[in-house]
């Protein structure tokens, strides 16, 4: 596993100095995903089961961010996505904080960071579905949330959304309680882009955001730029000046000119500066 701590120092070493440069944390915010994923259906060709649940909210870019990111509370259970012996279990100097990884029956290697708590050791026989740690925000982190990886030969990393079920099947956790299914976003028109003026925009290193303004009503409307036809258009409304809200579900997303707050429940989950952002100021 060497060449994967050399290519993990470096990715994470990069991941460094892109935030000192930019002070920006990189996210996915204005398309979280609610994902229920403990003990869900496995991959038919893989087997593998999600190893928690959560919003996800970073994906897989080879060399940058070799993993996905799913945040939730401190504390959200951490499963094995397959059975295996723990190879690591500790602290990583490298921005994983508490973190354990996995190696399978088939050769593969899970990769677990940040944890709060690790409730596995060393050489120790794990089944799929056992809970292995609590998520936390320990390492190179700025809020609760799981980094996970995962190696097929044990060398390359591969994206571990390829090989996972279905993300929009409600699953049920493993020894929890049945999560409280949020409620969808209220429907709004087929068109995605902005019919009338746009009040704010604002752009991190991977989401396109806008504030649009057509017939009297506010839209918030957020797009992925690696997959731009994944749009998420919402009503929205004015907190103040410069300040607006959109309430997908159980989310909500706050949006001032230079960030942007996601919200879940009542309580902060993480935020994201913008690269560049511009308002009409009104």
């Amino acid at each position: 596993m060497k060449k994967v701590n050399i290519y993990r120092f470096c990715n994470y070493a990069l991941m460094a100095l892109i935030s000192c440069f930019l002070a920006l944390n990189t996210v996915s915010p204005a398309l979280t995903q609610t994902v229920s994923l403990i003990n869900s259906t496995p991959s038919p060709t893989n087997s593998l089961i999600w190893p928690t649940q959560g919003i996800l909210s970073q994906g897989f870019r080879k060399y940058q961010h070799e993993g996905i990111d799913i945040a939730g509370a401190k504390g959200t259970p951490i499963l094995a996505v397959a059975a295996g012996t723990v190879v690591k279990a500790g602290w990583d100097n490298w921005g994983l904080g508490n973190f354990i990884e996995i190696k399978h029956l088939n050769g593969s290697v899970t990769v677990y960071g940040h944890h709060s708590r690790l409730l596995v050791r060393k050489g120790q026989q794990v089944k799929q579905g056992q809970i292995i740690g609590e998520m936390g925000s320990t390492g190179n982190s700025t809020a609760p949330h799981l980094h996970f990886e995962f190696y097929a030969d044990g060398r390359l990393a591969s994206n571990p959304l390829s090989l996972l079920p279905s993300a929009t099947i409600a699953k049920i956790p493993v020894n929890q309680p049945i999560p409280p299914k949020p409620q969808p976003a209220l429907p709004v028109s087929n068109n995605t882009e902005c019919s009338g003026t746009t009040v704010l925009t604002g752009e991190t290193a991977t989401v396109s955001i806008k504030v649009c303004e057509e017939n009297s009503q506010l839209f918030y409307i957020g797009k992925l730029k690696q997959e731009p036809s994944q749009v998420l258009k919402i009503p929205a409304w004015k907190v103040n000046k410069n300040r607006y809200k959109a309430d997908n579900g159980s989310f909500s997303y706050l949006i001032s000119p230079e960030k942007i707050e996601i919200w879940r429940n009542g309580s902060p989950i993480r935020a994201d500066s913008f690269l560049t952002s511009h308002g009409l100021g009104n």
